[in-house]
């Protein structure tokens, strides 16, 4: 429920081979001081613990925020791309989609297909 895919750098192959980065099981708890994992490993001395839990769409720039509809981070668009309750399309969304793939070539696409739509 609370999960969505990650986003991954081309370095991250590279910095787990050579130790930088080191993938570690899920947390089971935290100390004051430490995190133990699933497995039975702990990671002690921490200061800091970050939770990147994500962020909500907000389009305070728009007079009418109905226009992009969004619901526990889904988001109303015809082809993840055209606002459906325009009457005419007029606007399109670029980016906001979640790829299994790199996401500027995807943006790229998107921009593509909606200069065709606005040309029509």
């Amino acid at each position: 429920i609370l999960r969505k895919e990650p986003v991954f750098n081309d370095d991250l192959p590279s910095r787990i081979i050579c130790g930088t980065v080191v993938v570690k099981p899920n947390v089971k708890q935290f100390t004051e001081t430490s995190a133990i994992f699933q497995d039975g490993t702990v990671l002690e001395g921490l200061d800091y613990v970050i939770f990147a839990t994500g962020y909500t769409f907000a389009y305070p720039f728009m007079d009418d925020e109905s226009i992009i509809k969004s619901r526990n981070n889904e988001v109303t668009l015809y082809k993840s791309i055209l606002p459906p309750f325009l009457e005419k399309p007029t606007m399109a969304v670029i980016g906001l989609v979640q790829s299994l793939g790199s996401a500027i070539p995807t943006a790229e696409l998107q921009a593509r297909w909606a200069t065709r739509v606005f040309k029509g």
